[in-house]
Parts: C-alpha cells; sequence; structure tokens
C-alpha cells in the first residue's frame, strides 16, 4: 500500500546540478524546462511528466542525442523505460526528413534549437518497488558517421538524475492505553428450573409423597444442595414462583396458586432452615403465556384449529371468559388441551440464586481461574494478567479468556482489542472495540487501529476526541500525524529552466 500521497511537486525544490552532463557533451547538456512527478495512493499510480524546451539545445549540425527518461528500483532489479526522445543539430533534422525518419509514429525527432517545448508524459501503475527507486535520464549521442554512445551522467549507472522517491515513512511510535474493569461486586449466579409437583384437587396442602412429587421435589433440593457444596458459593435467595392452570374460576385459581406456592416454599424451608429472607415466593393463577406457547409451537398435541385458538387466547376476554370460549367454539381442541395441556401449565418455576465470594489474594484467584473461570470478576481477569508481561503469550491468554466469560464488558473489549492491535489482527480488533463503549481509552484504540490501517485522517479524528478527554498519550500521536502531514515523497533532483 503506498503510504503517501504527493501533488505534483514543481521545480525549486531541492536540486542537484547536472555539471556531469555538460562535461561530457559540450554542446549537448541536458536542460530540463520543467518536471512534475506525483505519488498518488488513489488511483494507484506514478504520474511523470518532463518538459524539455528545444531552445536551450544547442548541438552540432551533425550530432543528435536521444533522451530516454527511466524509472529504476533504487537496488537496481526493475526498471521501466519512458518513450525516447531525439534531439538532432541541422543536417541530421535533415537527414531524417529525406530518409523518412518523421513517417514513423513511434519515433519523437525534434530539431535542436527550435522554439518548442517536447512534453513526455507518461502514468505508470505503481508497484511496491516504484516506492523506492529514482527518475533519471539516459544520453545516447551520435553523429552522422559513427555508432550512439552514451553520455555519461551523474549517477554510477551513467543516467542523470531527475526525482528520487520515497515513499517509506517511519511508522509511528506506537503505544497503548490498558485501562482495568471498573467492576467489583460478586459474581451473581443461579441455578433454574422447573419442578410438577402435585396437588390433590382444589387443595393447597402439600403431600410429598403423592404421584410423582418425590422426583419432582428432588429437582428443586438437587439445585439447593449443589450450591451449597460449592465453598466458593454463597445463597442469596430461593425464589419459587408457582402456576395454575386457566380452568376453573380465576379467583379460586389465585387462591390455589398462591397457597400451593406458599406451601412448597415452606416444606423446602423446613428442610434448611434458611435465614429470614433467603426464601422469597410468587405466583401467576393461570398461566395463559404457557397456554399460548403450547398452542402456537408444540407439534404434540392434535390441535386442528390453531389459528382460533390463538385468536381467543389473544382477544380482549377476561380470564374467565375467555377459557369459557375456548371450551364452547373449540370443544374437541379444548378437550386436548384440558386433558394434555393443562396438566403441564400446573408448575413451580424455581431459582437458587447466589453469589461467588470475592477474593483478593492470587492464590484463589488463579485456582478459580484454572478450574471455573466464570467464578470470576472481570477486574480478577486484569489482576491475573498483572503478573505477565503485557502482550505476552500469558497475558493475552488470561485476557482471551476474559472476554470469552465477559464479551460484552466494555473494558475488557478494551484490553484485548489492544493486544489484538500489538498482534496485528485488525479484524479481531474492531469486533472488540464494537462492545467498548465510547469512552476515552476506546477511543484512543479506534485512533490507533485507524492509523496502523493508514487512515491518518481517521486516526486524527479519534486522537484529538482522545486528547480532549484527557488521554495524554493522544498528544503524542497528534504531533507525529502533524510531521507526517509536511512529509513529500518525491524529491526534484535537477534545476529547471522555467
Amino acid at each position: 500500500m503506498i503510504k503517501t500521497i504527493s501533488k505534483y511537486i514543481l521545480a525549486g525544490l531541492a536540486m542537484l546540478p547536472a555539471a556531469g552532463v555538460a562535461n561530457a557533451a559540450k554542446d549537448a547538456p541536458l536542460k530540463v524546462y520543467d518536471i512534475d512527478v506525483a505519488v498518488n495512493e488513489q488511483p494507484a499510480t506514478v504520474d511523470i511528466t518532463i518538459q524539455l524546451n528545444l531552445r536551450d539545445f544547442k548541438l552540432g549540425r551533425n550530432k543528435e542525442v536521444t533522451f530516454t527518461p527511466t524509472l529504476v528500483a533504487s537496488d537496481g532489479s526493475q526498471s521501466v523505460e519512458l518513450e525516447p526522445v531525439t534531439v538532432c543539430g541541422r543536417n541530421r533534422w535533415y537527414w531524417y526528413d529525406r530518409n523518412g525518419g518523421f513517417a514513423n509514429p513511434q519515433a519523437q525527432i525534434y530539431r535542436a534549437g527550435s522554439q518548442e517545448i517536447v512534453t513526455i508524459t507518461k502514468t505508470l501503475p505503481f508497484e511496491n518497488w516504484m516506492g523506492h527507486s529514482t527518475l533519471e535520464m539516459r544520453q545516447d549521442g551520435a553523429t552522422c558517421c559513427g555508432k550512439a554512445k552514451m553520455i555519461p551522467g551523474n549517477l554510477p549507472d551513467g543516467n542523470v538524475l531527475l526525482a528520487t522517491i520515497n515513499t517509506e515513512q517511519t511508522d509511528l511510535d506506537y503505544d497503548y492505553v490498558f485501562a482495568p474493569p471498573m467492576e467489583d461486586k460478586p459474581v451473581e449466579k443461579s441455578v433454574e428450573g422447573k419442578a410438577f409437583v402435585t396437588f390433590v384437587v382444589n387443595r393447597t396442602e402439600l403431600n410429598p409423597d403423592y404421584m410423582n412429587n418425590p422426583a419432582e421435589i428432588r429437582k428443586i433440593l438437587n439445585s439447593i444442595d449443589i450450591v451449597k457444596a460449592d465453598p466458593d458459593a454463597v445463597i442469596t435467595e430461593i425464589h419459587i414462583r408457582g402456576y395454575a392452570s386457566p380452568e376453573g374460576p380465576y379467583d379460586n385459581n389465585v387462591r390455589l396458586a398462591k397457597g400451593r406456592t406458599e406451601t412448597l416454599a415452606n416444606y423446602v424451608n423446613s428442610l434448611y432452615k434458611f435465614k429470614p429472607g433467603i426464601m422469597t415466593t410468587s405466583y401467576d393463577p393461570e398461566d395463559w403465556g404457557g397456554l399460548r406457547a403450547y398452542v402456537k409451537d408444540s407439534l404434540n398435541f392434535n390441535l386442528t384449529n390453531r389459528p382460533g385458538l390463538l385468536a381467543v387466547i389473544d382477544g380482549p376476554l377476561g380470564f374467565d371468559a375467555r377459557d369459557a370460549a375456548l371450551k364452547s367454539q373449540f370443544p374437541a381442541d379444548y378437550e386436548v388441551i384440558l386433558r394434555q395441556i393443562y396438566p403441564w401449565l400446573r408448575h413451580s418455576d424455581y431459582a437458587v440464586k447466589y453469589n461467588i465470594k470475592v477474593y483478593t489474594d492470587l492464590d484463589n484467584l488463579m485456582r478459580l481461574y484454572n478450574s471455573d473461570p466464570t467464578k470470576l470478576r472481570p477486574v480478577d481477569f486484569y489482576t491475573i494478567a498483572q503478573q505477565y508481561p503485557t502482550g505476552s503469550e500469558q497475558y493475552l491468554a488470561v485476557m482471551k479468556k476474559a472476554v470469552e466469560v465477559y464479551p460484552d464488558e466494555p473494558m475488557i473489549n478494551l484490553n484485548v482489542a489492544n493486544l489484538y492491535l500489538m498482534e496485528g489482527d485488525f479484524e479481531a480488533a474492531q469486533s472488540c472495540l464494537l462492545k467498548a463503549g465510547l469512552n476515552p481509552e476506546a477511543n484512543f484504540a479506534r485512533g490507533v487501529l485507524a492509523a496502523k490501517r493508514g487512515d491518518m485522517r481517521e486516526a486524527e479524528k479519534y486522537f484529538t476526541i482522545a486528547k480532549e478527554a484527557g488521554i495524554p498519550q493522544a498528544d503524542a500521536y497528534l504531533s507525529q500525524l502533524a510531521v507526517r502531514k509536511t512529509y513529500r515523497p518525491v524529491t526534484i533532483d535537477i534545476p529547471t529552466t522555467k
């Protein structure tokens, strides 16, 4: 990629005299009227324009000089020749005229001393080697009777130096701003599930041994026991939410849902003797949401008029009227609902909520990192990473694990983005920065990403934002960008006569 854009560089910059040409061919020194060389990023081209004022050329009447501009790689490995121009003395001019030399459309033959300005122009597709190259002029002199010989110039290869191209700039002195996650609250977790505890019809008393109750109650108890057995866990709440099915009067369903939920919660609490406030309950007298989901999505039930059933379920009727409408309008489907779906709506959802103990010593943090990283807080990953050199393989592994556990945590995404920038993985860095928020550190990292991609205008925008927000490293970047703005990839090395 071309790193620098240059407009045409006109004559008047640092120039070196072409004295070697004058000494080698006293009556045929190279005189350049004007020269423009431009390296363009979009499109990727090198545009060359060389003008020769023929009135400045004094040649013997039998002499001629052929000028061939050539772009040469600095290491000499590659080159491109432009179209040559031949300048003749009086007799050679007439010789070409008599012998049909002007009939060749490819030939550019001109008479020395005339008032013409000859323009040599060429646009070359940019290739990497052209970023370090020189524009040179080869001069071959001849007489009417002699063989053409090179007229030595001021370069080791015998050419005359016209211009030097160097698009490579020193890389920015990159710096990175890492930020520790600010979240220091305990890690909150929960174990959730459904239990289909059965009660006698229209009763709220719990019989733990009734029907399949032992297995269903065991679901709740097992979840509690798993958490209690974890030495890093502290139970903060056990919540049971009871649901009843929609058949029967709504007021009675309220009584059943509330009473059955409280009875189940009291039974569970009696087995563990939790502190007040740990066991909490709520209830839903009629699980219409569950009914809708079964009717709409489950193909396990032979329902013949699902759209009609959904229209009633979603309609404006009250709860009791809604159940009655289902029964009267779709009796066959209602029988399926009553016998096969309503039993699944009589359930108790439970959640065992707990916090992970907060550790500050490295031994316990490393133990959790190696056994269950999901128990670590965002700041814990940062603490662990600090024991390794920033950007090292171990540091990178810890921070990548952090963003895996907390994919949406801004500061972790920022730190991992910086690591990807150091690795040169710009796509991964950009993905992380999308979740890094609009904080000053993230904007600074966006500036680094833009600079590494060569988009200096975008980089300047973000560094300016970061500087105004108090990121001191941004000022150094802006200073470097200011220097790059004045850089010119082309130096004209020959005086012009214009």
